[in-house]
């Protein structure tokens, strides 16, 4: 037995990924941290105050090439002042970022969800130079995760690199004097062919280091997406579905009809699928019950919690169903 629990040891160590998977992450807790995490680290700025019970936006800042994350902690400091999280992950590649870098960004990336009260709504991404390239992939591999990117002085975007991005808006900026000004024009040109809606602010006499209200602007962007009313509406009808108040829910959405901006309503029709997913859940937990009476009672509980949703015709379509089945049988 120890020698095959040596082996495992020494299993783990040559191979990060094995020793990776049974990490366990830092506790959460406010302030300023640095977290080492496999061959890299990562700097992470949570508010002073965090409370569990409440949801954060966090944005994900990625350094240029030859940069490191302490360069760039201050590039954000508006949203820092308003409860944002800041997480600025370091490469381990000199020349930009390694397919190791990037396997271990995303790593990072669910750890700090994971691990941390955040508002799925406002998960961003925002990169310098190389770290806008880091930004585009990301957001084009991963649209489940990062919801809205800004690259700054650094964009690569095909149209096919684009379609898994449709509804994640990105802010792009680009200077006249940056050398990277023609490429990132043409990823936006791609990126609005493919259907994308984006932004392009190209200030003609900006470098490819920008001034500080580069990120300023990034930050006013971002928070324009969501105003605060439409956070509110968005959590607010979130948790009502963790609740099981489907209907309410549903309601609580129907004020975000209003809302000027067209990403608030994609996120509230996320809130929305899952309210139906709810009810395919309890539409297939009666077809599995066996027993049309049964089946009648469990959608019966059901009803109430969809009533008002656009899910309830379903549910009372299928409880009509299975009470005639029932009455049918006595």
């Amino acid at each position: 037995m120890r020698i095959l629990l040596t082996a495992l040891v020494l299993l783990a160590l040559a191979h990060p990924a094995v020793a990776q998977a049974a990490r366990k992450p830092p506790p959460a807790k406010a302030g300023r941290q640095k977290i080492e995490y496999g061959t890299s680290y990562y700097v992470l700025n949570v508010p002073a105050g965090y409370r569990p019970a409440q949801k954060y936006g966090v944005i994900f800042m990625f350094h240029g090439s030859g940069g490191r994350p302490e360069n760039y902690e201050n590039h954000y400091a508006a949203a820092k002042n308003k409860g944002y999280l800041l997480c600025l992950p370091a490469s381990t590649d000199p020349q930009g970022y390694s397919e190791e870098d990037m396997k271990q960004i995303v790593e990072i990336a669910r750890e700090v969800l994971a691990t941390y009260s955040i508002d799925p709504d406002r998960v961003y991404v925002s990169g310098h130079s190389a770290g806008g390239f880091v930004t585009c992939h990301l957001c084009s591999d991963h649209p489940e995760l990062f919801t809205a990117g800004v690259p700054v002085s650094g964009c690569l975007v095909s149209e096919q690199m684009a379609r898994p991005m449709l509804k994640t808006p990105f802010y792009v900026i680009s200077g006249g004097r940056d050398f990277n000004h023609d490429q990132c024009k043409k990823s936006v040109e791609d990126m609005r062919k493919a259907g994308m809606e984006v932004a392009f602010d190209e200030p003609p006499d900006w470098p490819h280091i920008p001034p500080a209200e580069a990120w300023q602007r990034g930050f006013e962007w971002m928070e324009k997406l969501l105003p605060p009313d439409c956070v509110a509406l968005l959590q607010g009808s979130r948790a009502l579905v963790e609740a099981k108040q489907y209907g309410k829910a549903a309601g609580m959405l129907k004020k975000l009809a209003g809302a000027k901006s067209a990403y608030a309503k994609s996120r509230g029709e996320l809130v929305a699928k899952l309210i139906e997913d709810a009810a395919d859940r309890e539409l297939e937990a009666a077809k599995a019950a066996g027993d049309a009476k049964k089946a009648a009672d469990l959608l019966k509980k059901a009803k109430a919690a969809f009533a008002g949703s656009g899910a309830a015709a379903r549910i009372e379509a299928a409880l009509e169903e299975f009470t005639k089945a029932a009455e049918g049988k006595e």
